[in-house]
């Protein structure tokens, strides 16, 4: 075996595993059993739990809904823990086909050794809607809230008072946290606060969002290491979606963070959104991340917690934990990728002959392949849509089998689009190819760092990936390259796979978005596989 085809195997493994790695942050860990150590979160402790509050749907105002409530308030008075209800009468809402009534938050606190100190505010709801038992919206948050009051109580007290607050009437219209945020005198205690949410036959637990001015916040939950996947994208949409008790703490000016788990739209305030359908591992997912959270900022400094006058770009490393860094050098980032692509294409144009027309020809075939694996992927999903009635009607366009759909629609778009760029590479040229694509991104990066800086990231360092790569090919042409090409295909794949991942786990925006996303990251691949094709470098024999 040549030395050229031992690295062509080499690389094919590199990029297995790469994709592993990156996939690791969005696969839930093992459930931890019951006989585990008090002070750890168990999630068959929190199943239990979860059971109790999930036996029947229990909307706000109704018998069960009590029910759940007295459960909550026994199970603070079991661990020694000071509870009390907060009850706000004549609240309406629109939702629903209109409601009235009470509601009643029930708050629980965990008391800390310093009664001086700012306070960590956890909260989630514990009402359903009126026709589900909402096992996973939002009962997982609340065995996990249960099971982490039980672990905090087990271990050494805790500097800070942790206050977990479970609102009433949230699928109403948020009205349990509109109303602790009108009226508890608890908000003047708050130094930082977590909200979490959750979906049936859910995903991992994601972190969704921060409050603005979330420079102190982000740098602390990065030395916290939360074991969540996250990515500071999301800041650009959702913190304009108050969709939930998290928009109500943001809004009343709490350093705070959203927490989610990702799942699929099928059971989602419906029948069978039921215990049976929740998988352990997600619930100690939930738990893992609001216990770490309780403990790290349970002992943290919170006098010195503030709202500063900057966000931060970030983003979840395998292996490193959060990345984090201000706008202000994700500009300038962007700028030197804008210019490093630059300079290669011209060092490759004098040393190896790299021609402007077949780069030009390389940049519209790559974007008529992604436009066309585009609407071909809205149509199929449209097509499946069809074929399951009632899944246009859902809240996100969703069906049984989804995911394993999504994988499929995946699977065969990245192979198509391997055949027709190994095809392209005949005629364009590889190296051309490659450096076509790059353009795109250029474009990307640009409009990113112009529009979007919080999302830059996704753009920034995809880019910086794939100009290594054509630097490699255009100026090194070695056997032993494959390695450095290995490595320049980490950054595009650490930061989009899992993205990949839970847009098949939920499908919000159905297959067309994520396919066409799914081509632009293989995009930046190009180099690499067509190495691994035998395509690349075209003057290498073997």
């Amino acid at each position: 075996m040549s030395a050229w085809w031992i690295a062509r195997l080499g690389l094919a493994v590199a990029l297995v595993a790469i994709v592993a790695v990156a996939a690791l942050p969005v696969i839930p860990p093992n459930p931890v059993p019951a006989s585990a150590p008090k002070v750890t979160f168990s999630a068959q402790r929190a199943m239990e739990e979860l059971k109790v509050v999930a036996r029947a749907p229990h909307p706000a105002g109704s018998a069960q809904q009590a029910r759940v409530r007295e459960y909550i308030l026994a199970r603070a008075k079991t661990l020694g823990l000071p509870a009390e209800t907060q009850r706000r009468s004549g609240v309406k809402s629109s939702a629903w086909g209109g409601w009235s009534g009470t509601v009643e938050n029930v708050i629980v606190w965990v008391p800390g050794t310093r009664s001086s100190t700012p306070d960590v505010l956890i909260t989630a709801h514990y009402d359903s809607v009126p026709v589900g038992p909402g096992a996973g919206d939002d009962g997982v948050s609340v065995a996990a809230m249960l099971e982490t009051m039980r672990a905090l109580e087990a271990g050494p007290p805790l500097k800070n008072d942790v206050v977990f607050l479970f609102t009433d009437g949230e699928e109403m219209g948020w009205l349990g946290a509109k109303a602790f945020a009108a009226q508890h005198p608890e908000m003047r205690n708050i130094g930082v606060a977590f909200a979490f949410e959750g979906w049936p036959e859910s995903g991992p637990t994601e972190m969704r969002a921060t409050s603005p001015g979330d420079a102190w916040l982000v740098r602390q939950l990065s030395v916290a290491a939360p074991p969540v996947w996250t990515n500071s994208s999301y800041n650009t949409d959702e913190r304009l979606y108050h969709g939930s008790d998290f928009g109500v703490l943001t809004s009343s000016g709490f350093l705070s963070a959203e927490f989610e788990t990702s799942g699929s739209a099928t059971r989602h305030h419906r029948p069978g959104d039921t215990v049976a359908a929740i998988d352990p591992g997600i619930v100690q997912d939930h738990g893992d991340t609001m216990l770490t959270l309780a403990r790290y900022f349970g002992n943290l400094d919170l006098s010195r917690a503030h709202r500063s006058s900057e966000d931060l770009v970030f983003f979840t490393l395998p292996g490193f934990g959060l990345i984090t860094y201000p706008t202000w050098l994700a500009t300038g980032l962007s700028a030197v990728a804008l210019l490093l692509l630059l300079v290669v294409i011209v060092g490759a144009r004098r040393r190896s002959g790299l021609s402007l027309a077949r780069l030009a020809w390389g940049a519209l075939a790559f974007l008529a392949v992604v436009l066309a694996g585009f609407a071909l992927a809205a149509g199929v999903w449209e097509l499946l849509l069809s074929a399951h009635p009632g899944a246009k009607e859902l809240d996100y366009p969703d069906f049984e089998g989804s995911a394993r759909a999504m994988a499929t629609i995946y699977t065969v778009a990245g192979a198509t689009f391997i055949a027709v760029s190994h095809a392209l590479s005949r005629r364009i040229g590889a190296v051309e190819l490659a450096a076509g694509v790059l353009l795109w991104w250029a474009v990307i990066d640009l409009t990113l760092g112009l529009l979007a800086p919080l999302a830059s990231a996704l753009a920034i360092w995809p880019l910086l990936g794939g100009t290594v790569a054509l630097a490699v090919v255009s100026f090194l042409q070695r056997p032993w390259t494959a390695a450095l090409l290995a490595l320049a295909a980490v950054p595009g794949l650490m930061l989009f796979v899992p993205l990949l991942v839970l847009n098949a786990l939920q499908p919000e925006d159905g297959a067309a978005v994520p396919v066409a996303i799914l081509l632009l990251v293989i995009g930046t691949l190009i180099v690499q596989l067509m190495l691994i094709t035998g395509r690349l470098p075209a003057e290498v024999k073997d």
